[in-house]
């Protein structure tokens, strides 16, 4: 029988930890902001994540497309807000990794006004062309460009992003000169290439593929360094005529900085397991992408070591925003 006397205490003990658990969740409803348009991969990764986080915290989370400035002006008002978690981003490779070597003014400080969260996916980009351009592979393009110098434009998502890095890059390995438009957003980007008001797009997995899959635009290969499941016959561009291209974009969430160590590790948590998620590793499959979390220590590690590569990329390429 004494036993039994402690049950009632070892409930409330029991029901005090879950609030406390509960309680490291930040406060609903959560904002998780997005640095483009919608419609884009940011975009469509960050609605997948919200739905299912919301499936299973049972908690609000709304996305808020905030774009301009590749991702910097999402990328500050998530830094200026309240430090508890409540306001998050979906940040990118290019908005992360890449700003800071290109602004010299960003509206928030990239390393004491960020806190990183969780990674979430890993992606190759896409080289795209318009079907009317006489040219089905790397190597005739880059000869067309080298044959019409100045005639082409090539789009991307927005200054800074890694669609606009990659462009820059190529440009640069290849010795061509091709005008790049920057856009608020992949979506806005690939229509005006599927269009033919420009020829060429560096665009994400998702909107190269669903261009494509309108006959409008071609996809030429992929821009890592190994071919991609999801189109195990586009080529890569390093095989296909530019040996040692190579450019991986990630996604993954972000907070404001000084949020406490016990929410990060709460949303962390909640977040690798969304990414788990059999449903949602299946969706960012089909998107040519790859599913993929890490906690906040291992994906700092990662956005450091990033912005190390890109900052030696910008310097010999000579992009500057500012």
């Amino acid at each position: 029988m004494g036993f039994f006397r402690f049950i009632p205490a070892l409930l409330v003990m029991a029901a005090a930890a879950s609030q406390g658990f509960a309680q490291d969740l930040p406060p609903s409803p959560m904002r998780l902001l997005v640095g483009f348009a919608p419609g884009g991969g940011n975009d469509v990764i960050a609605r997948t994540v919200a739905t299912q986080f919301q499936l299973q915290t049972k908690e609000t989370m709304v996305v808020e497309n905030k774009p301009g400035g590749g991702s910097t002006v999402a990328t500050g008002e998530m830094a200026r807000a309240k430090p508890n978690g409540q306001t998050l981003l979906l940040g990118s490779v290019g908005g992360q990794a890449i700003a800071p070597s290109i602004y010299s003014k960003l509206p928030y400080d990239p390393i004491k006004g960020v806190q990183a969260v969780s990674l979430v996916a890993k992606s190759a980009n896409a080289l795209v062309v318009n079907d009317a351009l006489p040219v089905r592979s790397v190597r005739e393009l880059i000869a067309y460009a080298k044959a019409h110098p100045g005639e082409l434009n090539v789009t991307s998502p927005g200054n800074g992003t890694i669609s606009h890095l990659a462009a820059e890059l190529f440009k640069n390995m290849a010795g061509v000169f091709i005008t790049h438009i920057p856009y608020r957003g992949d979506a806005p980007a690939m229509q005006d290439v599927m269009a033919g008001q420009a020829q060429v797009t560096f665009a994400s997995l998702p909107s190269a593929r669903a261009g494509a899959d309108t006959g409008k635009v071609r996809i030429l290969a992929v821009t890592s360094s190994k071919r991609v499941d999801a189109l195990p016959n586009v080529p890569t561009v390093a095989e296909s005529g530019l040996p040692g291209y190579e450019v991986v974009s990630w996604y993954g969430v972000f907070t404001t900085a000084g949020t406490p160590p016990p929410v990060v590790s709460r949303l962390a948590k909640e977040i690798a397991a969304v990414v788990e998620t059999p449903a949602i590793r299946e969706t960012i499959a089909k998107m040519g992408m790859e599913a993929s979390a890490l906690g906040p220590a291992e994906f700092s590690k990662l956005v450091t070591a990033d912005s190390q590569k890109w900052d030696k990329v910008v310097k010999a390429v000579g992009v500057k925003l500012d």
